[in-house]
């Protein structure tokens, strides 16, 4: 493994403990381009990675009780269900549709991370989140990210809780998510007999899980607007590495 990747992991995780979302959006593509797995793999990897970094992230939040878990079980259901959903729909997708879905999210997280404030919708149905919540589980499944970049303007739209409480539960549905595509996309690949480069997700787990607290830490010093907007220019450049292979063919 690379210095180039290790360093990588540890930015992945420091995205996640800074904002508590962001991180996953750039496991695949470290993935593809640096470790150069095959996409299909590395999207399913991809899901190994972020529910180890999200579960480490997440504890210390625990600790300090900042989870609400009645508001926690409202949106679990649906995304869990839509997890499965999106699970199934990328058996059917070819890899470069995938890739063309992720690097479309990550231009419109970056748009959303460079604001002064970042966009938040005002939501009272009760439908319409269970769907909202559905929708973020499918584009776990189908792209390999946990979605927290959506997740957390969301919980600040449609509640009254804090930053540290949306950032709690953007990591535990993270997880839920993360962690529901992974085991299925391990067990449909089981099936066909192809594997996984699991020793790979458990290192860039662990280090991107060490980075995630660093980041936890750092965020009391570091000026969140300023983070937003470097990882903005960090999405815009990714998502183009993604996507010029697509539109050069």
């Amino acid at each position: 493994m690379s210095a180039l990747v290790l360093i990588s992991a540890l930015i992945i995780g420091l995205s996640v403990g800074l904002l508590g979302s962001g991180g996953s959006i750039l496991t695949v593509p470290v993935l593809v381009h640096l470790v150069q797995l095959p996409e299909k793999i590395a999207i399913v990897s991809s899901l190994g990675v972020v529910a180890q970094i999200s579960f480490i992230a997440l504890l210390p939040y625990l600790w300090r009780r900042h989870l609400d878990f009645a508001l926690f079980k409202r949106f679990a259901v649906p995304a869990f269900f839509g997890t499965l959903l999106g699970v199934a729909l990328a058996q059917w997708l070819h890899s470069s549709v995938q890739l063309l879905i992720l690097a479309v999210l990550m231009l419109g997280s970056a748009a959303n991370m460079w604001r002064q404030r970042i966009w938040q919708w005002q939501i009272h149905s009760a439908l319409l989140l269970a769907l909202l919540a559905m929708a973020l589980g499918m584009l776990t499944g189908l792209v390999g990210v946990g979605g927290g970049f959506l997740i957390v303007p969301l919980l600040l739209a449609v509640t009254t809780i804090p930053m540290s409480g949306a950032i709690a539960c953007s990591l535990a549905l993270i997880f839920l998510q993360s962690s529901t595509g992974f085991i299925s996309h391990y067990w449909l690949m089981s099936v066909q007999g192809e594997t996984l480069p699991l020793e790979l997700i458990g290192w860039l787990g662990l280090i991107g899980a060490c980075g995630s607290l660093g980041g936890i830490v750092l965020s009391a010093y570091i000026p969140q607007l300023w983070v937003r907007k470097s990882f903005s220019v960090l999405l815009i450049g990714t998502a183009v590495s993604l996507l010029w292979p697509v539109f050069s063919l």
